[in-house]
């Protein structure tokens, strides 16, 4: 779930509305639907994010048409993704807060080839590198 949201620059209200429908197994490809009058677009997904994915399809138990679910098979909640990313960021010992729209500011300043950046970021988050 991380992973998704850093790589794709998600909102939290993007991420946890995620539905299968959106995930293109076949090409490869994520269609991203933006809030606040952001532009929709098709990012590429990177072949480790397939397998987990693709995994995480298989495995969800009850079936459901969000990409993201409880425990007890609820569409996560934007609350609980914020409460899991705080817990990654206190076992990291980051030494602050982390934020869920941390992975979103962060999309833009990865450290991969700017190519990779050109793909995975919407046009206001690679703005800001």
């Amino acid at each position: 779930m991380i992973l998704v949201a850093y790589r794709h620059g998600l909102r939290a209200s993007e991420l946890v509305d995620l539905h299968w429908d959106q995930v293109d197994f076949r090409t490869g490809t994520l269609h991203v639907h933006r809030v606040k009058k952001g532009t929709p677009s098709t990012h590429p997904i990177l072949g480790d994010e397939l397998r987990a994915l693709r995994r995480l399809q298989r495995e969800q138990e009850p079936k459901s048409p969000f990409v993201f679910t409880s425990e007890r098979g609820a569409p996560f909640t934007t609350a609980g993704f914020t409460r899991m990313v705080e817990r990654a960021g206190s076992e990291a010992k980051l030494g602050f807060k982390a934020h869920p729209h941390m992975l979103r500011h962060a999309c833009g300043y990865v450290a991969e080839p700017a190519d990779w950046r050109r793909f995975f970021c919407s046009s206001r988050c690679a703005a800001r590198r």
